[in-house]
């Protein structure tokens, strides 16, 4: 088969001319040409046309995952530049309107002047005063300026707690007892009184009272003098308050922080003796039922001014000692008659229909008589508010409790380690939340949507869901009290005499007291006053002499005082019910302590001794406050019921009287160290019954009272004096006690 020839065009297209290489291109722009034109050639379907014209070894890239956020972030930053760029072109264009103004005015220049200057100096003053108090600030006598807190109150520490612990400040009752006590002889009698006087008799003849630290509980509240010495001239004053310190100077007065109830209580004894204590309207529960109680205005010492007093010659003073006359001010009712109504009136609606309990499907009712013995009121603003008070409460709501609970009680003991005490448990059942089951109650029956307030629900009882929980194994022993797990079985309160004569009988109390509080008593074990507090006759363990019956007479023994404690423990013992092993009465009576319900300790032959017969342990707890102290027992209440029967008092033998000499004392002059009182005897009856009623044990407790005989201390006698002031045997003293 013949091959034909390739037809050529009709017509071809015009030759272009030939191109000079480029020098850029040189030959291979030739040689890029012809390999364009071979290319062209070839097929379409051919592979090559499929591959790259330059291949590489790396992959196809792709978008970063990151990459918007990047494109955000440098979006913002090119904003961020821009405003920087405008902030920075505006300033430019300040600082030449700046200088073109300063330029042309005098006044501006001095501004400006000025304004760099205070720019200057308030960079150097806070670098110099940053955290330090300003120049012209003083604490008392203490120069505060460029101190930071830490070393100011370490400052007001050093001068000001010193003071305060060593200071001693004596208060009379008026001008005549300043020289009253000035006077040896009736010191002399005075002091040997003292200890020996009812403390009604006492308060209403006091002359004069002693207050310190350990009595005031007072401490320096050097922190917060610190803080308010650099608040000035910041938050107190600002830029004003500095200048004017810096200027004329600025004194924060020292002062201490004390206790409010052991300065009531002073105020209080101070009203006793001169004023007439303010008595505000106030209520009373009986049988379910409020009534208003009568008040008036009084006479008393002024609080406020007693503390700022106290300041001065606690703190002002170099040895922080000093003496002042007390005064007595009007003090108008703080409640009246309407605003008492009222609180009558809102608690005789909240208890009229009593309230139901629940716990874990047993349920019993309260009636108002059960609720009105729990509430209690408080003073606000010129109202008297009524509440539930939860220490009258959750005792009564434990012991119904335990009488319909169907799991047995929880038992507690008590480890005692230096100021802290830890309840333990067994772990076992449930506790009752009684705190809650309160909370409660008493806003129902008293909040702002309470049955008081509203009269929603009158006509029904409060219904009162009381929870449960575990029974933590331990617990802090405030946090027992609040759970309800432990409550206070007792307390019994006894007073005593303060001031001149009674410093070292009230030392020894409170130095007893603490030997004995935090004590515990074992179930089934006793507890014995020597053998918890010790020796106390030895002045190796603190105790001082102080007046103490020995054989008839006071007299002054190592320890004298420490009775008072055993009586007090004793009486919380007896409301209790708890077992009395071992009790002695006083050699003479004391009209102080309650009738028969007195006990005499002395090392090491007389005791008292109690036992715990309950199945929890009982932990016993003192205080002491300026003329008076507490006992009071703390467990699981076993929910004895106590009274006490009282006989009639039977004579005993009369009173002597004996006359000693002093020669210190001025001629002629006497004083009654010891007064006289006739013998006599008295029994008392105590029933202990259970929860039921069931008497479990009737105690006598039998006294016998020897007669006291009376002590007449007289000076020397001078002849032709005519003189005689010794007392007649088997007579009250004629000395009258002041």
């Amino acid at each position: 088969m013949r091959e034909r020839a390739p037809q050529r065009p009709a017509a071809s297209a015009p030759r272009r001319a030939p191109t000079t290489p480029s020098r850029r291109g040189g030959t291979n722009a030739g040689k890029g040409s012809r390999q364009t034109r071979s290319s062209a050639q070839r097929p379409r379907g051919s592979r090559s046309y499929n591959t790259p014209a330059v291949w590489t070894k790396e992959a196809p890239r792709s978008n970063p995952a990151g990459g918007a956020a990047r494109r955000a972030l440098g979006a913002v930053g090119g904003v961020l530049l821009s405003l920087l760029a405008l902030v920075g072109k505006g300033l430019a264009t300040l600082l030449r309107a700046l200088a073109a103004l300063v330029a042309r005015s005098r006044i501006a220049l001095a501004v400006v002047v000025v304004c760099a200057a205070l720019l200057v100096f308030g960079v150097a003053d806070f670098a110099v005063n940053a955290n330090k108090a300003y120049p012209g600030v003083r604490v008392g006598q203490i120069d505060a300026a460029g101190k930071t807190a830490d070393e100011l109150a370490a400052l007001i520490d050093e001068v000001y707690g010193a003071r305060l612990a060593q200071g001693s400040v004596t208060i009379y009752a008026n001008d005549e007892a300043e020289a009253r006590i000035a006077d040896e002889t009736a010191a002399a009698q005075d002091a040997a009184l003292a200890e020996q006087l009812a403390l009604e008799e006492a308060r209403a003849n006091k002359l004069a009272w002693t207050a310190d630290a350990a009595s005031l509980e007072a401490r320096v509240p050097s922190d917060e003098l610190a803080a308010e010495a650099l608040a000035v001239g910041r938050e107190d004053g600002g830029i004003l308050a500095r200048l004017a310190a810096l200027a004329t100077g600025r004194e924060l007065k020292p002062r201490a922080a004390y206790a409010e109830t052991a300065v009531e209580s002073l105020a209080s004894d101070i009203d006793a003796a001169i004023g007439d204590p303010r008595v505000d309207y106030g209520i009373v529960v009986e049988d379910g039922t409020a009534s208003v109680t009568e008040g008036h205005d009084g006479f008393m010492v002024d609080r406020d001014e007693l503390r700022r007093t106290l300041d001065e010659l606690l703190l002002g003073q170099e040895d922080g000692s000093g003496s002042f006359v007390a005064r007595a001010e009007h003090a108008p009712l703080r409640i009246d008659e309407s605003a008492a109504q009222d609180a009558c009136d809102a608690v005789n609606a909240a208890i009229a229909d009593g309230a139901r309990f629940t716990y874990e499907g047993a349920a019993w009712s309260a009636s108002a008589s059960d609720i009105g013995s729990w509430v209690s009121t408080r003073i606000d603003g010129s109202s008297l508010a009524a509440f539930v008070d939860a220490a009258k409460a959750k005792p009564a709501l434990l012991a119904h409790v335990a009488e319909v609970g169907k799991g047995d009680p929880v038992h507690v003991s008590f480890e005692v380690a230096d100021d802290d005490v830890i309840v333990r448990t067994d772990g076992e059942g449930a506790i009752p939340l009684v705190a809650e089951a309160t909370g409660l109650l008493d806003a129902a029956l008293f909040g702002d949507d309470g049955k008081a307030r509203t009269g929603v629900g009158a006509g029904a009882p409060v219904e009162v869901a009381i929870g449960s929980g575990p029974a933590p194994e331990a617990m802090p022993f405030d946090e027992a009290m609040d759970l309800g797990v432990i409550g206070a079985i007792a307390s019994y309160t006894t007073e005593y005499a303060t001031g001149p004569g009674t410093e070292a009988r009230n030392h020894n109390i409170a130095l007893v007291s603490q030997y004995l509080s935090d004590s515990v008593a074992k179930p089934g074990d006793s507890w014995s006053f020597n053998g918890t507090a010790g020796d106390c006759s030895t002045e190796e363990r603190g105790f001082k002499g102080a007046g103490a019956i020995v054989d008839g007479e006071y007299d002054d023994a190592i320890g004298g005082g420490i009775c008072q404690v055993a009586t007090t423990v004793f009486n919380a013992v007896y409301d209790a019910g708890f077992p009395v092993l071992t009790r002695h009465n006083h050699s003479l009576y004391i009209a102080s302590y309650p009738t028969g319900r007195d006990a005499a300790v002395s090392w090491p032959d007389l005791d008292f001794v109690w036992q715990n017969d309950s199945a929890s342990d009982v932990l016993v707890r003192l205080s002491c406050v300026d003329g008076s102290v507490t006992a009071t027992l703390y467990g699981v209440d076993p929910g004895y019921k106590v009274s006490t029967t009282t006989g009639d008092w039977g004579e005993g033998r009369k009173y002597e009287t004996r006359t000693t000499i002093d020669d210190t004392l001025a001629p002629n002059t006497s004083y009654v160290k010891t007064r006289g009182t006739d013998g006599r005897t008295i029994t008392i009856i105590r029933t202990v019954k259970d929860e039921s009623g069931e008497v479990l044990h009737e105690d006598p407790f039998s006294s016998v009272y020897d007669p006291v005989t009376e002590v007449v201390v007289e000076g020397p006698k001078v002849a032709g004096d005519g003189k005689n002031d010794a007392a007649t045997e088997g007579s009250s003293s004629n000395v009258t006690s002041n």
